[in-house]
């Protein structure tokens, strides 16, 4: 999951087109070979982030992380490795001329380092002037900082938070990091980096931690969000301890793979699949990111477990397509209580707004679950949309996966006990239980968080929530509710 930041956010880039297909180390190492240079940038890519954008980024990467050193495979999943830290490759692509298409990647887990006492001050005195002011004093931040992070940008994130914790009452000092806290909560700041001129170049917050002491306030801080939310914290077959709208199906986003992670455990232990069995990536199945192997190349083999942890780990659509045309898609609705779902690739091609007749006749279809089908065949081969589609919020909200908190709860039973759920915690804090399983889905106007966590006295739990609206969503301050309530659960 993506962490709420208030930082240059860590966009990279393409190397130039090359007459020779380079691979996907190669790809990843030239992003760093030298100064940023336009065409290596597919024009879709630099609608979305001007290059100047790109290049303060990039010199912010390398204040924070110092020279890049190599990029690393491991399980599926790249690495690239710098002097004093690494990136995971969340997502990465590039076009036949080999120009970025898409790239996305957040920081990898390393040993905490401990602050010094001056460096715990120093980082006091910068937070506390710039949070204590307001309107916010913009003269504590560097140009470089300004040009990432614009100042509408800031004020409107700075200002959700204070309308949501209230006003600022100190600036805390941990070994790791510090805490802005607020009237109403706190704000646990994970970086910042001060230039020698005293100005902030870089500063990341991790998602807010809200003062909540029971789960009926957290249930009515949920209620209070615009749009449509869903909340359910039930023991694992047991009583349910909150709800709100739980039996009230709502877009999940990538959150229905679980449905396909069941279907495929059930064909496992039916004897009619094997996790050793091997799928090949055809170019008809190539998806649109999140996860990475939608660029690798046509006869790529992989095993249905490899195909299972990249699909809930790194939420891979391509890898999700391959399982969902090997298991069927009978099953998988079956698990969704919904009539022909569409693949990711089938779901991406009716938001494309060059299909607008295909998206006439998939609404046209309704319930005609035939009818359907036929339009879902026909976007199969249909092209897919620009990234920049997707820059201005919601598209095509009724192309997408309904399912209701109660049933992601069931889902997430299921298999809970699989490795794959295990991965990634999402927001909850590992160390705070025995076990955590989680899957997630996101698109603009719509999120879920479903997590099935077993607390430190044996207590099985899931938690789910869901949040659709047709503006942008404030994602920070969801999963910041959504954190405190798994710390509320601990």
């Amino acid at each position: 999951m993506r962490k709420f930041l208030l930082a240059p956010s860590l966009f990279t880039v393409m190397a130039a087109a090359q007459t020779a297909p380079l691979t996907p180390a190669q790809a990843l190492s030239r992003l760093w070979s030298g100064p940023v240079q336009a065409e290596w940038f597919s024009p879709d890519f630099l609608t979305q982030v001007p290059l100047n954008t790109i290049q303060a980024q990039f010199s912010s990467i390398g204040q924070a992380y110092g020279a890049f050193v190599r990029a690393e495979e491991s399980g599926g999943q790249w690495r690239l490795v710098f002097e004093r830290g690494s990136l995971l490759v969340t997502s990465f692509g590039v076009d036949a001329q080999g120009r970025v298409t898409t790239f996305g990647a957040v920081p990898a887990a390393q040993a905490p380092v401990s602050l010094s006492d001056a460096q715990k001050q120093l980082g006091q005195d910068v937070l506390g002037r710039l949070f204590a002011a307001d309107p916010l004093d913009l003269s504590l931040l560097s140009p470089e900082f300004l040009l990432v992070i614009p100042e509408a940008e800031l004020r409107l994130s700075v200002g959700r938070l204070r309308e949501r914790l209230g006003a600022l009452r100190e600036v805390t000092a941990t070994d790791m990091g510090w805490r802005l806290v607020f009237e109403r909560g706190a704000v646990p700041v994970s970086l910042l980096q001060v230039g020698p001129d005293g100005k902030i170049t870089g500063l990341r917050f991790l998602p807010p931690e809200f003062d909540l002491t029971s789960v009926a306030q957290a249930r009515d801080a949920f209620a209070a969000l615009p749009g449509r939310v869903s909340l359910l914290v039930q023991q694992v077959g047991g009583p349910t301890l909150t709800e709100l709208n739980a039996s009230r199906p709502l877009a999940v986003g990538s959150t229905f793979k679980l449905a396909v992670l069941g279907e495929v455990q059930a064909q496992v232990s039916a004897g009619r699949l094997r996790w050793n069995d091997e799928i090949e990536l055809t170019d008809a199945r190539r998806s649109l990111p999140s996860g990475t192997l939608q660029d690798a190349p046509a006869g790529s083999r992989y095993t249905v477990a490899d195909l299972a942890r990249r699909m809930i780990s790194m939420s891979d659509n391509t890898a999700t397509d391959l399982l969902l045309e090997r298991v069927g898609r009978s099953g998988v609705e079956a698990r969704l209580g919904q009539s022909a779902i569409p693949s990711t690739r089938e779901a991406f091609a009716l938001k494309n707004p060059v299909n607008a007749d295909l998206l006439r006749a998939y609404r046209a279809a309704g319930l005609n679950r035939p009818a359907r089908r036929d339009v879902l065949a026909q976007a199969a081969t249909a092209p897919l949309p620009p990234a920049s589609a997707f820059t201005h919020g919601p598209l095509a909200a009724d192309v997408e996966w309904f399912v209701s908190t109660r049933r992601l709860c069931t889902l997430m039973a299921d298999v809970a006990a699989s490795p794959v759920t295990q991965i990634n915690p999402g927001v909850a804090v590992r160390e705070d239980f025995g076990q955590v399983s989680f899957k997630g889905g996101s698109e603009p106007g719509v999120m879920n968080l479903t997590t099935q966590v077993t607390t430190k006295a044996g207590q099985r739990l899931c938690v789910s929530a869901t949040w659709n609206d047709a503006r942008a969503l404030d994602e920070g301050t969801f999963m910041g509710l959504y954190g405190s309530l798994l710390r509320l659960l601990r």
